[in-house]
């Protein structure tokens, strides 16, 4: 792509910016939504902001989007009529064969400029516009959808960090168990109390604890360069990465209004409908494009030329000027094309019965979706009270053990042991927690009230006129 392009480019994302933000995504209630994952760690939230125009992906889709504004611009050329024009300067000398002192010369300036306009096209003209107008309100959807998608992949992405976040500090505090073991067991050698043999174990426990340390370590760091290539950035730090999953919120009832009302009519405006819906337009408007293929169509066109030639010979010279202007209505009539237009007719037909059983098809699987995470949505939730308990109860353990270990109640070992089983099970509440966010995520977006999507200007998503 050439510098000019790129600036370019970078232009139009700055222009798109400026355009005044949709709230397109609004509960069907006067009542806020449970929190999302943003909500919870409000340091994932500004990279899902720069994410609109800065993740890979929706640069691609900006790029779609201007294609399309192109395309308008080429399909609405023939609303307006064509003016050309041409220009010359010519000279020419001429000589008898039999003698070469008879000769003439002859030189002058010619310009001509002319305009035409299709004046009946059956419509064809206008509808072509049209179908350019559709074509940047779909991609404009698409554009949407895109982000969308993105915003439910880095809240997956970010929530998956934190846990392996904490998975890495589990296996952090297993080392260093491991070694105070080791350490423990090289003293009871020196004191004469174990042999030899019995340091294999100890020794073997703590290399198999560094490994899953350093594997929990990379793991952790190839999740995190990934969630940077996918939103477009190179500022997140391992330490910037939350340390937990705060405890989440639900409400039943809520749900069960916004399923209610994404049954009875949000379902027709989830961007996939709305984007099939525009499919169904683009392939109704070829279709009237494509059956003036056989009709007469007129077309208007005018234009002026003057021509200056000097002549001259031996005898004499003259000099002409030549004025001329002219107007035309033209017909033109392709009668038979050998049944082209039939079968193109058939299939712009056919594509449009395509796209409308996929829009009924379309619809009828997002409710059944809905319905499911709705479901899921509930499980999970529970799970994750359950985990919480089993966490609750841990903790409460450790605290226990410590004020015996005070006073003798209670050994170092046996508290590193339950503070070890309290590390495992922060970190399965941890996943407990994000899948439900993950499916609370999902459910809204999928019944179109994600407030994220709010961030898509609004002239991607008026409904084209």
């Amino acid at each position: 792509m050439s510098s000019l392009s790129l600036r370019w480019f970078r232009r139009l994302a700055l222009g798109l910016l400026a355009l005044p933000l949709a709230a397109i995504a609004q509960t069907p209630t006067d009542q806020p939504l449970p929190p999302l994952p943003e909500d919870l760690l409000p340091e994932l939230r500004p990279y899902l902001v720069s994410a609109l125009t800065e993740a890979p992906q929706m640069v691609l889709s900006n790029i779609n989007l201007a294609t399309a504004e192109a395309t308008r611009v080429q399909y609405n050329a023939g609303l307006f009529p064509s003016l050309g024009g041409s220009g010359s300067y010519s000279a020419s000398k001429a000589t008898v064969a039999s003698s070469t002192s008879v000769s003439s010369t002859a030189s002058g300036v010619y310009y001509s400029l002319g305009v035409s306009q299709a004046l009946f096209q059956w419509g064809a003209v206008k509808n072509r516009a049209a179908s350019g107008r559709v074509g940047v309100q779909l991609a404009g959807y698409q554009f949407a959808d895109a982000y969308r998608a993105l915003v439910m992949s880095l809240r997956v992405q970010y929530l998956a960090l934190v846990q392996k976040k904490i998975a890495l500090r589990n296996a952090e505090f297993s080392l260093k168990q491991a070694e105070d073991g080791l350490a423990l067991a090289e003293t009871q050698l020196k004191s004469g109390r174990i042999s030899p043999e019995a340091m294999m174990e100890p020794r073997l426990g703590v290399d198999a604890a560094r490994v899953a340390r350093d594997q929990a370590a990379e793991d952790l760091e190839h999740s995190r360069r990934v969630f940077l290539l996918t939103v477009g950035r190179d500022d997140l730090n391992v330490d910037a990465i939350a340390p937990e999953i705060p405890r989440p919120g639900y409400d039943p009832e809520l749900v069960n209004r916004l399923m209610q009302t994404f049954e009875h009519t949000g379902v027709n405006e989830t961007l996939s409908a709305l984007t099939y819906r525009d499919y169904i337009r683009l392939a109704d408007i070829d279709y009237r494009i494509t059956k003036t293929n056989l009709l007469p169509k007129f077309s208007f066109g005018a234009g002026v030329s003057q021509s200056n030639n000097t002549n001259a010979s031996e005898n004499s010279v003259s000099q002409v000027g030549v004025f001329s202007s002219y107007w035309n209505v033209t017909a033109s009539w392709s009668i038979f094309d050998g049944f082209a237009t039939r079968g193109a007719k058939l299939s712009t037909l056919l594509r449009k019965r395509s796209y409308e059983r996929t829009l009924q098809n379309l619809s009828a699987q997002a409710i059944l979706d809905a319905r499911d995470l709705q479901k899921q949505l509930d499980f999970s939730w529970r799970n994750a009270a359950i985990g919480q308990v089993r966490y609750d109860v841990s903790v409460a353990t450790v605290k226990r053990l410590e004020e015996q270990m005070k006073i003798g109640k209670a050994s170092q070992a046996g508290v590193n042991a339950a503070l070890l089983n309290s590390y495992g099970l922060d970190l399965y509440l941890a996943s407990l927690r994000s899948t439900y966010l993950n499916n609370w995520s999902q459910f809204v977006s999928t019944l179109g009230v994600d407030p994220m999507v709010s961030m898509v200007p609004t002239s991607y998503l008026q409904h084209a006129k």
